[in-house]
Formats: C-alpha cells, structure tokens, sequence
C-alpha cells in the first residue's frame, strides 16, 4: 500500500511539471560581424562557423597592452570574443595599438599562443537578449532561430 501511495504521488508530481517552454524551428540565420541581438521569446543555435580573418589581437596573458596582427575565426557573444582558431600572423608587437600601426618591437614568437579549432566551441545556445557578431568580415556563423513556445 505504501508503495502503492508513494508511485500514486510521483506519477500526479511528475506529471503536472511543465517545462519551461517547446522549442519551434523559425528559421535559418547568417550572422555576420554586424552586432545582432537574439529577439525576446526565441533562441539561437549557432552550428558553424565558415572562414578567417586578418585582424589585431591582444598578445595577452603574456604581455599587458601589447598587440599583434593574427588570422582568426570566432565571434563575439556579449562582447566577448570565442575563438575556434588563431594564428599570430607575425613577430611585430605594436604597443598601446589595438589597431597595430605603431611603436612596434620586432622579435618575438608567438606560437605557443596559436591554435586550431576547438570542438567543444560549437554548438552553442544562445538566449534571447543575447548580442553576436563574427570577429571579421570575412567570418560568417550559421545558426538555427527557434520560438519558444509556452
């Protein structure tokens, strides 16, 4: 009988919880490096990213306020940047410079800092309110957009 009570509670609990939502397929996106924001009552599932881009990065942890050209692939997610790639493209800092054009140094290598694609980067889920872009004009994510429905 007890058994009986406790089964008769679990099924009445586990069957009057209700999810936070369905997910409804709404369509196919291509962000680009122009800032986006996932809209209110939906979700983002970006699934890939296509192409690099020459851009200047931060040489950091290892050096504070000292930037080089690199090759990327990535985007911004709340202003953020996620890469999936990164290779320094030379051996030239530019100090204070986060557009690489001045006071630089020559000389240093930067391969420890270089690397290839991440799996674990993609896929990822984005909630509404949320602000994308890819690091570069030449980098397109694809993603999937899906209602949240009650």
């Amino acid at each position: 009988m007890k058994s009986f009570l406790f089964l008769a509670l679990l099924s009445f609990f586990g069957l009057s919880a209700t999810a936070q939502g369905t997910l409804q397929f709404n369509q196919a996106l291509v962000v680009t490096d122009q800032l986006q924001t996932v809209p209110s009552g939906k979700v983002w599932k970006v699934t890939a990213i296509y192409g690099k881009d020459e851009v200047c990065r931060s040489v950091a942890p290892l050096y504070n306020n000292w930037f080089s050209k690199a090759l990327v692939a990535g985007f911004f997610l709340n202003g953020v940047e996620v890469l999936s790639f990164r290779k320094f493209l030379t051996q030239t800092m530019y100090s204070n410079s986060p557009t690489c054009s001045s006071n630089s140094n020559s000389g240093y290598n930067f391969s420890s800092l270089n690397f290839e694609s991440d799996p674990n980067v993609l896929p990822i889920w984005i909630p509404a309110g949320s602000t994308v872009q890819t690091s570069g004009s030449n980098i397109f994510l694809s993603a999937i957009e899906f209602n949240i429905v009650p």
